[in-house]
C-alpha cells in the first residue's frame, strides 16, 4: 500500500524575518478570528520601526525595518506560530 505524505522544512535562521511583510500577518490574525482591536494594537507595534548598525564604534544612519518580527519580543513566537498554523492548514488542504 502506497501513502503520500507533506514534508515542510522550516529554515530558523531566518524565522523570525519572514513572517511580517505588510499584510500577510494581519490578514492571518483576521483569519483566525482574533479581534479586530488586538490586530491593530499589534501592526501598531510592528510598524514605524527604525535601527542603527554598529561596526565597531562607529554607527549608522537609521533606517526603516519593513520586514520581521522583533527577535526577543514576547509576541514573535506566538505571531510566528500562527503564520505556521496558517500555512500547514493550506498544504493539507491542497
Amino acid at each position: 500500500m502506497t501513502s503520500l505524505s507533506n514534508i515542510a522544512f522550516v529554515d530558523k535562521t531566518n524565522y523570525f524575518f519572514l513572517f511580517f511583510r505588510g499584510e500577510i500577518l494581519y490578514n492571518i490574525l483576521i483569519e483566525f478570528g482574533i479581534p479586530m482591536k488586538r490586530v491593530r494594537l499589534i501592526t501598531l507595534c510592528l510598524s514605524g520601526r527604525y535601527c542603527v548598525v554598529r561596526v565597531g564604534k562607529h554607527l549608522s544612519d537609521m533606517f526603516p525595518v519593513k520586514n520581521g518580527l522583533k527577535q526577543g519580543d514576547a509576541l514573535s513566537p506566538l505571531l510566528a506560530n500562527f503564520v505556521l498554523e496558517y500555512v500547514i492548514r493550506r498544504v493539507q488542504v491542497n
